[in-house]
């Protein structure tokens, strides 16, 4: 499946403590295993780094779906990261025009393996201020 043309290739969100870069592409050098994007995370859960098949990005009628695991589900519970990415326009690497944009970011906490009555999937809001532009990435 390909990936959805999201209209830039550097997107940065900023929420309460937390920071989120995302390149539609790793940025060079790439080694291997690491290509197929890049997305840094810092924010309350701690700072991460993820590469190409550990981003999933879906096309969705809300525009893109951007998500990461930040706790694997164990007996204690996961933890997903999900950031809603609309489609932008003119953000282009010859004038170097950034896009602003309002967004949000669902974190996803999973129960675990405890059997008990209640839902399966907690979720948290996190409103996000994103830009994004096109970057000329090195090789």
């Amino acid at each position: 499946m390909s990936q959805p043309d999201l209209g830039a290739n550097l997107f940065t969100f900023t929420g309460d403590r937390t920071y989120i870069v995302y390149f539609t592409e790793t940025p060079g050098p790439i080694i291997i295993g690491q290509e197929g994007g890049k997305l840094d995370y810092q924010g309350i859960e701690g700072n991460f780094t993820f590469f190409g098949r550990d981003i999933r990005l879906q096309e969705s009628p809300l525009g893109a779906l951007l998500t990461v695991t930040l706790k694997l589900n164990d007996d204690a519970g996961g933890l997903t990261l999900t950031v809603l990415v609309p489609r932008v326009f003119g953000a282009s690497e010859q004038t170097s025009n950034t896009v602003t944009f309002e967004t949000i970011a669902i974190k996803a906490s999973s129960r675990g393996f405890v059997v008990s009555e209640g839902v399966e999937l907690a979720y948290t809001i996190l409103p996000l201020l994103g830009t994004a532009k096109n970057e000329i990435q090195p090789l």
